[in-house]
């Protein structure tokens, strides 16, 4: 049987492998720590875009009944969104049908962004708003929603969607 010399194999010791492992197990480890946040932000970008979506649909609402909201006065929202103006009666008045029009968008910003969100229609220009800046008659649709991404700063957690129009 022939003698091995030791000094002379080639190959890995077991130290060698277990470092090696234990990099592999940190750099697997911060993939997916970058995972988790990469799907966080996604939810956050989805949220505003169906922000956005909204944002646009009731801008459409409002071009469309223009006597509604050109009163001068913002519709209240109705506390109840059931007053016949879905389209299952023709019996509405242009006021009625801007406070559903309301009501509804109010509903679908805490349904479709977060139940805490907050959908408000205020006369432009907004103070502290760098958005709706315009004219007397423009009116700012504004939609609040907390991110989804909490380990950002205080003052990052709630985000603003804003956006004037013109009825």
């Amino acid at each position: 049987m022939p003698k091995i010399n030791f000094r002379r194999t080639r190959g890995f010791t077991l130290i060698e492998v277990l470092v090696s492992m234990i990099i592999l197990a940190l750099g697997l480890l911060g993939l997916a720590s970058l995972q988790g946040i990469a799907l966080k932000n996604n939810q956050d970008a989805y949220l505003f875009g169906q922000a956005n979506a909204l944002a646009y649909e009731m801008s459409d609402r409002i071009k469309a009944n223009r006597q509604g909201w050109t009163t001068g006065t913002i519709p209240t929202a109705a506390a109840s969104c059931a007053t016949g103006c879905d389209g299952s009666s023709a019996s509405c008045t242009t006021a009625q049908m801007a406070a559903f029009d309301y009501c509804y968008w109010k509903q679908n910003a805490t349904t479709k962004l977060a139940p805490n969100a907050t959908a408000v229609i205020t006369a432009s220009p907004k103070t502290g708003s760098t958005t709706c800046t315009g004219a007397a008659p423009s009116l700012c649709l504004t939609m609040t929603w907390s991110r989804t991404n909490q380990n950002l700063s205080a003052s990052m957690n709630t985000t603003n969607f804003e956006l004037e129009v013109t009825p």
